[in-house]
């Protein structure tokens, strides 16, 4: 066994071992306090690009759930609307259907048309009002341009307006079952992105995230190891001094 006193070789090994270490459990604590096993590229370069990528699917896929999520509130806001003008078309119906009768006066007559503008005129306050963010449903305003046209001044201009009634009626159904489609399919849509995204999710957290139990151990082994570096630093620190005292004997 050799003695040195200009070069403590242990205590630069020991030393080193020390730092890496500390180093080492520096990053377990980081691991516990973030809760990631990945915190940087040099962690694990290819898990994090991987980890990268599947959190950016997520992401993108949570919000094109949310503009589904909008466009289905869009959907039926629209449709409550034209439920609403239906119902108001309806009563205008009743009213044209009233007026193809003979028996009517021209003084019944007008105030069938009074009744009819007053629906009207709710008809096209529906319409605009009906807005989602600022942004209006039914600029269309369907069967408000035909409905304006009715005629209820005799039993023939009546039986015509009936038909125009009509024609708005099956318009609006018709754009109703368009928007119940519409609807449909954005649901499905909004099922197939969540699915996407969870499993996105959970790919992205089987790379990147710490297991506890796992990190509990090794935490409490660098530690261990710390201590034991500390214990040997110690000990190589005073082998050069133990030589000194040893040679002082010698001489006395």
């Amino acid at each position: 066994m050799s003695f040195s006193i200009n070069t403590n070789t242990a205590g630069t090994r020991a030393l080193n071992t020390l730092n890496q270490s500390t180093i080492d459990l520096s990053n377990s604590i980081q691991r516990f306090s973030t809760g990631n096993r990945i915190n940087k590229a040099a962690d694990d370069a290819s898990g994090m690009m991987i980890s990268d990528t599947l959190g950016s699917q997520a992401r993108g896929a949570g919000q094109m759930i949310i503009n589904a999520n909008n466009s289905i509130n869009m959907a039926q806001i629209k449709d409550g609307a034209l439920g609403d003008a239906t119902s108001i078309m309806q009563g205008i119906r009743e009213k044209v259907v009233q007026a193809s009768s003979s028996a009517l006066s021209a003084s019944d007559r007008g105030m069938l048309n009074q009744d009819i503008s007053k629906s009207m005129e709710s008809l096209g306050k529906l319409y605009e009002g009906a807005q989602f963010n600022g942004q209006k449903l039914l600029s269309d305003s369907p069967g408000l341009s035909s409905l304006s046209q009715i005629d209820l001044s005799s039993v023939e201009s009546s039986q015509a307006s009936l038909e125009m009634v009509d024609d708005a009626m099956e318009q609006t159904s018709k754009m109703r079952s368009d928007i119940g489609a519409t609807q449909s399919q954005l649901g499905s849509t909004i099922n197939s992105l969540s699915t996407g995204m969870i499993n996105s999710l959970q790919s992205e957290s089987s790379i990147k995230d710490v297991d506890i139990a796992q990190e509990s151990m090794n935490m409490k082994q660098l530690e261990n190891l710390r201590t034991a570096g500390l214990f040997s630093l110690a000990q190589a620190n005073a082998q050069p001094k133990n030589v000194i005292s040893l040679l002082s004997k010698m001489e006395a």
